[in-house]
């Protein structure tokens, strides 16, 4: 379920991803929240840091996994974009019990995978819960303002109806 808190925590990570705009990075942006706390921050850097594995919900997990060691089961991660499959395992890992993500225009978030897992990494007593769709237009403003996004839809002629 959707909440004001939801958008109030999204409007973070839209503000993370605004970073990623400045360094010509993918305009993606992360918080996790412990508590009403935000505790980790990320934003892409794959280009600016030449570092394929700086994806903005990795880096603030690194940046949370202290504070999340104890209290992980009760964390929230804040995405503007779905996270990719790489991100999704890290997720598991660190077993966040809630995720809520912005926009996913092409289908290529990993969280749809969460039903096809091996058995060894499907927990019956934890699930993640995922929520999808909140400040979709905000999140979608900010991902086209990518340098990365505007090459990509250019390359492939993609047009903003099917975002």
């Amino acid at each position: 379920m959707k909440d004001s808190k939801d958008k109030q925590f999204m409007r973070e990570a839209i503000k993370e991803a605004e970073k990623a705009i400045k360094t010509g990075d993918w305009s993606m942006g992360c918080v996790i929240v412990l508590n009403n706390k935000i505790i980790g921050r990320g934003h892409n850097s794959g280009y600016s840091t030449k570092n394929r594995l700086a994806h903005a919900e990795l880096l603030a997990l690194e940046q949370a996994k202290d504070v999340l060691e104890k209290n992980r089961h009760q964390a929230v991660l804040y995405t503007t974009y779905d996270p990719c499959p790489m991100c999704v395992g890290a997720i598991l890992v660190m077993k966040i019990k809630r995720v809520v993500t912005g926009i996913n225009p092409d289908h290529s978030g990993g969280l749809d995978l969460l039903s096809h897992l091996p058995k060894f990494y499907q927990q019956p007593k934890f699930r993640i819960e995922v929520i999808r769709g909140v400040l979709v237009k905000e999140c979608q403003e900010v991902y086209l303002k990518g340098a990365p996004t505007k090459k990509h839809i250019q390359q492939y002629d993609l047009k903003l109806t099917q975002l």
